[in-house]
């Protein structure tokens, strides 16, 4: 590594990402086993760090490569500009309600780190986006680096294919699916090929995510093609246990896409080689009829995502089992994880009541779905009537009732599922699973007033993020009320990679999840470590699930 100055241009870190200005910057050079990558050292607000943008972990997947997984990426012989990202996946880009175009050629990573010479390999902290699998990506706009230059860690991001292009299903060998799991499995090969050029240790990788980057991240726990190549997880908001992690029916989707676009067939081969012509702007914000299974559920909506791939086919595959199988037979990683939930998720859901109105009065629509599948018709009907009770106490649901449905679905679509994953955990493993509930509301919770939800209690659905990252992409504030708040969590979050404990200078109590003693970090204006949070709710959902005990099966 050695370092230039040159005159270029850069983000700067305090204005939005389209406002650019030019300035005479260091320059950094690192070898990797692709290649040499020139990368420049930026002004953050919490220090100057190296930054190396637009790094290829993978080949393009365009042409014949488009819906299928990852392959190696070429080598390349000058020297490669890694200052700026690479393209995003084409997409509806939630966030900025906007097309993003972007491009299939997609699969970049970026690298941060404080120093490309430290005293000693630092740990490796790997960025798992979310967004639905249908939005999102790893730019800096969002997933500013600062706060975690501020640590002696390496922050790695990274994008992967979304939608159609990721997770398009036809169980076919050419296609079965989850291609956007595969790239994340492909970002951390190269993480563990290339991160020791960057000063970091390949030993020592902690993968984290929220939202579908945190079921991602749990996926991973359970995926035998991620084995061995991280060391720790994070999972936000999110466990491969919640059934909107997962879609069951990857394989109709695609052919209700070839019907929507011009072709109805049953020929998977066919229907490929159409899709392989149609633009990708036609592959984005995907709208689709209901799958008419008797057993609809909200957790559908998500119509392209991580599937189920078939067992016979000759292929590495992801996973060939349902989540909650592997789950409760204990097909998991035996690492440190840190698990946990907003106390207000369901807002995210809450938030759309009117269009669900139609959908919530129909019997069994509050029941999970994983049950529903395996469920006859009367023991449905009657869970669905025990759960009205306790959350509507069994009232009709009206567009007024925000609170009740946000308590809902924070239990039903979130934080149950979030805790039962930790008693899995525990039960099969040695190292630790660490439990939290996330409850500060600062002016850094935008979220909940951009939806216009600021009568409902609580926390919405992925505003921990602002507590995480720093975002020029929107106008989130930074006070010294925030700011304490922001730093000791990244304080938990770096110590965990480091270590494998969630500790801060001032906090050392946050103790492993036990079954028998079940403890949980609540994250607010300070930290406390208490025993069965939400105990009631949680004891309700296990007599739902036929979990008030659990055992190895």
């Amino acid at each position: 590594m050695h370092w230039r100055s040159i005159c270029c241009p850069v983000c700067t870190p305090s204005a939005p990402t389209s406002k650019r200005t030019s300035q005479v910057v260091k320059m950094a050079v690192v070898k990797t086993q692709y290649g040499v990558l020139q990368g420049c050292v930026c002004d953050g607000t919490e220090g100057s760090y190296v930054a190396f943008k637009g790094i290829p972990y993978a080949k393009p997947p365009v042409g014949a490569l488009r819906f299928k997984a990852p392959e190696p990426p070429e080598p390349w012989e000058d020297i490669r500009d890694a200052t700026s990202h690479g393209p995003v996946c084409p997409q509806y880009n939630e966030r900025l309600e906007r097309i993003d175009l972007g491009s299939e050629d997609c699969l970049y990573l970026n690298v941060y780190t404080k120093t490309l010479t430290p005293p000693h390999t630092l740990p490796v902290m790997v960025w798992i986006h979310g967004g639905g699998f249908y939005t999102g990506s790893g730019n800096s706009d969002f997933y500013g680096p600062d706060f975690f230059m501020a640590h002696d860690v390496i922050l790695v991001t990274f994008n992967y294919r979304l939608e159609v292009l990721g997770f398009l299903c036809l169980e076919t060998e050419e296609v079965p699916g989850n291609a956007g799991l595969k790239d994340q499995v492909a970002a951390l090969k190269w993480v563990k090929q290339n991160i020791a050029a960057f000063g970091g240790d390949p030993n020592n990788v902690t993968i984290f995510g929220c939202s579908a980057g945190a079921a991602s991240a749990s996926l991973h726990l359970v995926s035998k093609m991620s084995q061995g190549l991280f060391n720790k997880a994070i999972c936000q908001s999110g466990v491969c246990l919640n059934e909107w992690g997962y879609t069951l029916y990857g394989r109709k989707r695609a052919f209700q896409l070839g019907k929507r676009l011009g072709l109805e067939t049953e020929d998977p081969q066919e229907l490929l080689e159409f899709l392989r012509t149609v633009p990708a702007s036609s592959l984005i914000s995907i709208q689709l009829p209901f799958i008419e299974s008797g057993l609809s559920d909200i957790a559908d909506g998500i119509l392209f995502g991580p599937v189920i791939e078939k067992s016979e086919l000759n292929v590495e595959k992801f996973i060939t089992d349902l989540p909650p199988d592997l789950v409760k037979y204990g097909k998991l990683a035996n690492v440190p994880v840190i698990v946990g939930y907003t106390s207000g998720e369901g807002i995210e859901i809450a938030r759309k009541l009117p269009t669900l109105m139609p959908f919530l009065p129909v019997p069994g629509a509050v029941v999970p779905r994983e049950l529903k599948l395996k469920w006859e018709t009367d023991k449905i009907h009657a869970s669905d009537k025990k759960i009205r009770k306790i959350h509507f106490d069994g009232n009709e649901v009206t567009p007024e009732m925000l609170q009740e449905v946000t308590n809902l679905e924070t239990d039903r679509m979130f934080s149950y599922n979030i805790r039962r994953y930790a008693r899995y955990h525990c039960l099969y493993n040695t190292e630790p699973v660490y439990l939290y509930k996330f409850t500060p509301e600062t002016e850094r919770n935008y979220t909940k007033k951009l939806y216009k939800m600021e009568s409902v209690k609580g926390v919405c659905h992925s505003e921990d993020l602002h507590y995480l990252f720093h975002v020029t992409c929107l106008d989130i504030p930074l006070t010294d009320e925030s700011r304490g708040v922001l730093r000791q969590v990244v304080k938990l979050w770096t110590n965990f990679a480091k270590t494998g404990k969630p500790t801060t200078d001032n906090f050392t109590e946050w103790k492993p999840f036990f079954e028998t003693e079940r403890n949980c970090c609540i994250i607010g204006a300070k930290l406390s470590c208490t025993q069965d949070v939400d105990g009631e709710h949680m004891k309700f959902w296990d007599d739902i699930y036929g979990e008030t005990e659990i055992k190895r099966l």
